[in-house]
């Protein structure tokens, strides 16, 4: 079985014929508290949502050439001038939508998890047609996973692959991060279904070789280095097409093929089954 799966390892990380083969959490600080109140600038009425939020959007653009601490008050400005759209044209839904997903980024930013959470949530319920409906919703999942909040995390991913509106790389990367998820969660087979998917049908082929590299990684955590070995033969077939392209995709491909983090984690598996054999 040994040589079998170093076959599969030298094959998912070598050349294809003809072609070359290419510390702790940080602390969470509450910007807001820092700062005194009235360090934060007054936001000025505007005469539409477009002009109010190209407004805000100036404010965080030029965030760039502040340096701390005058960039914590620039922050929490830009965010007060992002609030500013939903207070002055409630009813312009889209534009609300944009403001609260750009609010919530800087929010995030400073530490404000929980306020951040709110807005990320306002963007998805507020988006209607619109694209931040969309990401809202996907941000918010990588909010809730990044908080080891994971049944949050798979409700907000799920609606980004329920939405007719999604575009099929937003439901691809939400499978997949849905996926991540559920195998956190123990749903180990929920998981690989999942996974299967991904790789079977998804449309961008880098899609497709992480969905693969994450399957033989749950594999590989699970002591089936056969199976994980498999997975990764399995990869190399079905991409094996897209990786002998002449373009700059087909590098791309050939590249993420050959980096797999599957393929370290089954090496250093076989390894330690190996020594604890002898």
């Amino acid at each position: 079985m040994w040589f079998e799966i170093v076959c599969v390892l030298s094959l998912a990380s070598g050349s294809f014929p003809h072609v070359s083969a290419l510390a702790p959490p940080p602390l969470v600080v509450d910007a807001v508290k820092l700062v005194p109140k009235d360090a934060v600038s007054s936001v000025p009425k505007l005469e539409t949502a477009r002009a109010q939020l190209d407004f805000a959007d100036e404010l965080r653009r030029g965030l760039r050439s502040v340096e701390e601490p005058a960039r914590k008050v620039a922050r929490i400005r830009a965010a007060d001038a992002y609030r500013a759209v939903r207070e002055h044209f409630g009813g312009d839904a889209g534009s609300c939508a944009e403001a609260a997903f750009r609010r919530a980024d800087l929010l995030r930013q400073s530490g404000d998890i929980e306020s951040a959470r709110a807005e990320y949530g306002v963007a998805r319920e507020r988006g209607a047609d619109t694209p931040w409906r969309v990401r809202g919703a996907l941000e918010l999942g990588h909010l809730e996973r990044r908080a080891k909040r994971l049944p949050q995390a798979l409700s907000a991913y799920e609606a980004v692959i329920a939405d007719a509106a999604a575009g099929h790389g937003q439901r691809d990367d939400a499978s997949l991060w849905t996926a991540s998820v559920l195998a956190g969660m123990g749903r180990s087979a929920d998981a690989i279904r999942t996974w299967t998917r991904v790789a079977d049908s998804a449309d961008d082929p880098l899609d497709r070789i992480r969905a693969h590299d994450q399957w033989a990684q749950e594999l590989v955590a699970r002591a089936d280095l056969e199976g994980a070995a498999g997975v990764l033969a399995r990869a190399n077939e079905k991409l094996a097409e897209a990786a002998q392209e002449e373009s700059r995709l087909g590098e791309r491909v050939r590249a993420a093929l050959s980096n797999m983090r599957a393929i370290e984690e089954l090496a250093r598996a076989i390894s330690e089954a190996r020594q604890r054999e002898e």
